[in-house]
């Protein structure tokens, strides 16, 4: 096949849009559909390649895989080996040894699957995941590993390019299905995490680019200007999705199909005059690969040291294409000139040379498992040493047991709830919340023993606060439909008391709420405003009214106080820099509270409606200074939980609540402050 020029600029294309994605340019949140552009690209190639060897006779699976190595595995190697030197002499052990894990996984061309057991997509924090954007490579590496193989036997057995059409037609039609029902139908994060990272609902959009390959129909037949009236209108698509789409979107699912048919319509065009031919894009075009390989650990360094001036990102972005360059130049093409094969006589061509290629990744798969297993080396600095164990164990530190419990089904049609004591009918306590109702429930476990005479469900669904009519706009949440289902509970005859507690700051966020409200004949509201806090605030009155009418107890929870900055990991980063904060570390919550609308103390408001409203800050801190350490000893699980061992102690003014014994007729002491934190 003969050079595109017009496919190497829509490579280009593609690597800027989600450049100017990941380094946060106004008007390209969605840049991340250049990746399903690239996928696009790969399908398209990989067929033509394929199919042609298949015709001439000249096809071999060992040396598709071959040729597949040399492309992608030298620029690959040289960025995993010099992330992980640089994370040796800059970055802390437990964020190294993170960089070490997911560097092996991304050189193993498995990495999709890491990141989807650990993080979703678009939440995953930049400054731990170094190699996040390596699973775009895994899905493809994975395809190319299937591909030819099913292209072989299909061709063997069909013998004919249009039953060939109707078999990559077919699988585009499932993977499509798929990728839309895991995405949109089920209110499962695991699901949309699935959706994003896996080859199974990726294919679809790499068979695209196989089926314009295959298909029957030619823009070549056409002539130069309906041609270039495709291009066009495919360049038009891709640019359409910016606009349209966002991080928030389910994808790829059926959204993907407006970015795709875009680049189909490239593909198929094959405009004799591309728009894409100019010699900027061809620059850019030619080092997309490096470049898409290095520039998301500049974003990472950018994130992990906290950079900020004016002109950052222009000049990351600048960074990120001289460095591809730079690696295209004097990698990516020595490499493949010295990994050529020798001849067509020779059985095993370059294969003295392709052991080279192995060494270098022995050696580099080694030195990252030595990080591993040597825990990111703490011993390279003694301060880092002395706090190691404290904030590792502060990280693990968080005692709700996610694995049995919490959430809903698979399918979103069940809840999941926790129970601790004996179930006493009339009596039993519910919690309903997001995950910072579950960090009280290690409260109950510190007082199960005297739980005889009742029982406390924990009803919860991380990122779902405890109000109807409230959504996340992100994918796989299904707030409402918990919270409906929740609320059944909370309204049946088992439970004499309902306590509610959320994340409540967080949801109310002024700068960009996560959260709308749709309350029944208005329209729906962002959290964010004003008119949305006042609404979610008479939503939950009228329920509290409810349940008070049926003659429950409710309690409120407001905001624990949290930082907003990964406490352990801050530790270890400071003591590494050589900046260990003091002993007793504090925060100011006023600050955290003040980039979101007044919800605490809108939550007072709900005491002139029966319920009990316990001010969290309050119990917790002294005037909104709250404590993130105590003798050095982190109080905090990450940047917003705080760590059960805290939690049971200090969860002393639920006993209350909890537990019926403590409770005087029908109503209960309010809880009151305590001088100082509970010492762990």
């Amino acid at each position: 096949m003969e050079f595109r020029r017009d496919i190497n600029g829509l490579r280009a294309v593609a690597v800027l849009l989600v450049l100017l994605f990941h380094f946060g340019t106004p008007g390209f949140s969605a840049g991340f559909v250049g990746v399903d552009v690239f996928f696009v690209i790969s399908g398209f190639l990989m067929t033509g390649i394929v199919l042609r060897g298949l015709e001439g006779g000249t096809f071999s699976i060992p040396g598709f895989y071959r040729a597949r190595l040399v492309r992608l595995y030298p620029a690959l190697l040289a960025v995993t080996a010099a992330t992980l030197l640089f994370g040796l002499a800059f970055i802390e052990p437990a964020t190294l040894e993170t960089m070490a894990r997911h560097g092996i996984a991304a050189l193993l061309f498995v990495s999709n699957v890491v990141f989807w057991q650990e993080a979703g997509y678009f939440s995953a924090p930049p400054d731990t995941m170094w190699f996040l954007h390596t699973w775009s490579l895994s899905v493809e590496w994975q395809f190319y590993i299937v591909y030819p193989l099913v292209m072989a036997l299909a061709f063997r057995l069909l013998r004919n390019r249009a039953r060939l059409f109707a078999l990559l037609l077919a699988g585009f039609v499932l993977s499509l299905a798929a990728s839309a029902l895991a995405g949109e139908l089920f209110p499962n994060e695991r699901l949309v995490s699935a959706d994003f990272y896996l080859l199974p609902t990726r294919a679809w959009e790499m068979l695209a680019g196989g089926l314009v390959v295959l298909s029957p129909w030619q823009a070549a037949a056409r002539g130069p200007r309906f041609r270039a009236a495709l291009e066009i209108a495919g360049l038009a698509m891709i640019g359409l999705a910016l606009p349209l789409f966002s991080e928030e979107t389910p994808w790829p699912s059926w959204q993907a199909l407006l970015p795709v048919a875009g680049a189909i319509l490239v593909l198929a065009a094959d405009a004799p005059r591309s728009l894409l031919a100019s010699a900027p894009l061809q620059w850019i075009g030619a080092a997309s690969y490096s470049t898409y390989l290095w520039h998301w650990p500049i974003v990472a360094t950018i994130t992990y040291f906290g950079f900020a001036a004016p002109g950052l990102a222009p000049a990351a972005l600048a960074l990120s294409l001289l460095a591809g360059w730079a690696s295209y130049r004097l990698i990516e093409q020595p490499c493949r000139r010295f990994l050529k094969p020798a001849g067509p006589a020779v059985r095993y061509p370059g294969l003295p040379r392709m052991g080279a290629l192995a060494a270098s990744l022995t050696v580099v798969l080694f030195a990252g498992g030595a990080v591993v297993a040597g825990h990111g080396l703490p011993q390279r600095s003694g301060d880092v040493a002395a706090v190691y164990d404290a904030t590792l164990a502060a990280a693990a530190d968080y005692g709700f047991p996610l694995g049995q419990c919490g959430g809903t089904s698979t399918f979103g049609t069940r809840l999941r709830p926790c129970e601790v004591g004996s179930s006493s009918h009339g009596d039993d306590v519910l919690v309903i919340g997001d995950s910072f109702a579950e960090i009280w429930f290690a409260r109950a476990r510190e007082i199960e023993r005297r739980l005889t005479g009742n029982a406390v469900v924990f009803v919860t669904k991380g990122g779902c606060p405890p109000i109807a009519d409230m959504e996340r706009a992100g994918p796989g949440f299904g707030c409402r439909a918990f919270h409906r289902m929740a609320m059944e509970q909370a309204r049946g005859e088992r439970f004499g008391t309902v306590i509610l507690a959320g994340m409540w700051a967080s949801y109310f966020g002024r700068e960009h709420a996560n959260t709308t409200i749709c309350e029944a004949g208005a329209p729906c509201r962002p959290t964010g405003t004003e008119a949305g806090l006042a609404a979610a605030i008479r939503s939950l009155a009228a329920e509290i009214d409810g349940l008070k009418a049926l003659g429950k107890d409710v309690v409120v929870l407001t905001t624990s106080p949290y930082p907003g900055f990964d406490v352990p990991a801050e530790l270890r980063k400071r003591a590494f820099a050589g900046r260990t904060p003091p002993a007793d570390w504090s925060f100011d919550f006023a600050a955290v509270t003040a980039r979101a609308q007044p919800v605490d103390a809108a939550l007072a408001s709900l005491a002139d409606h029966g319920a009990r409203v316990i001010d969290l800050a309050g119990l917790l801190c002294r005037e909104m200074v709250c404590p993130a350490t105590q003798g050095m000893v982190p109080l905090y699980t990450d940047a917003d939980h705080l760590r059960s061992s805290y939690t049971a102690l200090a969860g002393d003014f639920l006993d209350p609540f909890l537990h019926p014994r403590f409770v005087t007729g029908s109503t209960r002491d309010e809880a009151g402050g305590a001088d100082a934190a509970p010492a762990l």
